[in-house]
């Protein structure tokens, strides 16, 4: 049996009065419809059949399937089994500030669960990170490291010190997130330290980008640190220095330095987002140059990973890179030409788009991102391919038609995955319409 304990109350941070006033008005529409009823109480087979009557008669709105997916999320969050728990809230990650009072309930049971839920609420919003502060000396390494996550007052650096080399990864984790916040440059040795040595990739990553909102010291010993960084990292952490470099404090004191410096000699994942920096930060012309070389060989002759996020970075308003991302829209690889056709599609290029639908046809291997690129620009005749999509035996391939659905601006298409047998898939389709209706109003 999970054990419940009592803790202090947290603050709670209040919701968007817009948020709340959009929900409110799409659950007062649909509090008493057979589908709402079906949701609450978890019964698929009857959602389903509401749902389908309502897509069959075309009247259910993007406000009612937002409340539709509230009550369907919120009833996953309360009810899952334990082991299944922390797989649902983090499934419902995106939309945390709507689901606030299914973490918090979920928040008072004391397992890994509810850790993950706690942690939630805080990047939802729901919940103060000052409030974690009481779990800080805890036993469970999980809630421990909500508590190092609230180390971020000047009194707490030696206790956030001593939790960046925490035997558990989590807490370690959380500890660099709190030096971040805290951003004291008294931190730069452990968070180093930390970078350079600690077998987790992602505390590493944490501690890179803590160093990268650190103040410029007298003798540079932020920009010296990164540089040594950089000479012993692998191609992630390399990104996560490239864009420390590119950063408002960074760039000035040395970081313009050194990302010259790397597109101008070397090669790799890290290099690509290097160059993508110099150019988005208009660096001189010899340092520009030396990156749209960078990008240029990226795009036409690196690995697959390569050429797609060279293409993904590349900023549009260079003449000499759109050449170069029209000859890869024609590319025999189909996965790149996808890539490069999307950029060109952000720029309303009708050519791109009538380049895309045969790619989204049925069959085509690229078929969904093909399809959700379309929908990203806005092109309505990708709708049925989605909508079909939302039958497939594939989660990848249902989230990604939802998705592609939101971006249509009909999320509501896209109800039937609140019915799912799977129930990752209707926690994430429902943040998915919750997430789109937010940013629709």
């Amino acid at each position: 049996m999970r054990a419940s304990v009592t803790r202090p109350q947290p603050r709670l941070v209040s919701l968007a009065p817009l948020v709340v006033t959009v929900l409110v008005a799409g659950a007062t529409a649909c509090s008493g419809s057979p589908a709402m009823r079906a949701a609450e109480r978890g019964d698929r087979p009857a959602l389903s059949a509401a749902l389908s009557a309502r897509q069959a008669r075309g009247d259910l709105s993007n406000g009612e399937a937002a409340s539709l997916a509230v009550a369907v999320a919120d009833r996953e969050l309360r009810t899952s089994p334990a082991q299944d728990a922390g797989d649902r809230i983090r499934d419902a990650g995106p939309c945390a500030h709507e689901l606030d009072g299914a973490l918090a309930s979920r928040m008072k049971t004391h397992d890994a669960a509810g850790a993950i839920a706690a942690l939630a609420r805080v990047e939802g919003r729901g919940l103060d990170v000052d409030d974690l502060r009481v779990f800080a000396g805890d036993p469970d390494p999980r809630w421990r490291a909500l508590g190092a996550r609230a180390l971020v007052r000047p009194e707490d650096r030696p206790a956030r010190l001593r939790a960046l080399v925490d035997p558990d990864p989590r807490v370690r984790r959380q500890a660099a997130r709190a030096s971040r916040d805290a951003a004291d440059t008294a931190d730069i040795a452990a968070l180093a330290e930390a970078a350079r040595v600690d077998p987790v990739p992602i505390v590493r990553t944490e501690a890179v980008r803590a160093i990268a909102v650190l103040a410029p010291t007298p003798g540079g010993e932020v920009a010296n640190v990164l540089r040594d960084l950089w000479t012993g990292g692998d191609d992630g952490l390399r990104e996560d220095i490239a864009l420390a470099w590119a950063g408002a404090t960074a760039w000035g004191a040395g970081g313009e330095v050194a990302l010259g410096v790397v597109v101008a000699s070397q090669r790799g994942p890290g290099v690509i987002e290097a160059a993508a920096a110099v150019l988005r930060h208009h660096a001189a012309d010899d340092v520009a140059q030396a990156a749209l070389g960078q990008l240029v060989r990226a795009i036409e002759g690196g690995a697959r990973v390569e050429r797609i996020q060279a293409l993904a970075e590349a900023p549009l308003d260079r003449r000499d890179l759109l050449a170069t991302i029209r000859k890869a829209a024609t590319d025999e690889d189909l996965e790149v030409r996808v890539a490069a056709l999307g950029r060109l599609a952000e720029m309303r290029d009708p050519g791109a788009v009538a380049a895309l639908e045969p790619l989204a046809q049925p069959g085509s291997p690229v078929a969904a991102a093909a399809r959700l690129v379309l929908a990203a620009a806005g092109d309505r005749r990708v709708q049925a391919w989605l909508e079909e999509d939302l039958r497939s035996e594939r989660s990848d391939v249902k989230l990604a038609a939802a998705t592609g659905l939101a971006e249509l601006g009909v999320a509501a298409r896209a109800a039937p995955l609140l019915a799912d047998a799977d129930a990752s898939v209707r926690v994430r389709s429902a943040c998915a319409i919750v997430v789109a209706e937010r940013f629709l109003r």
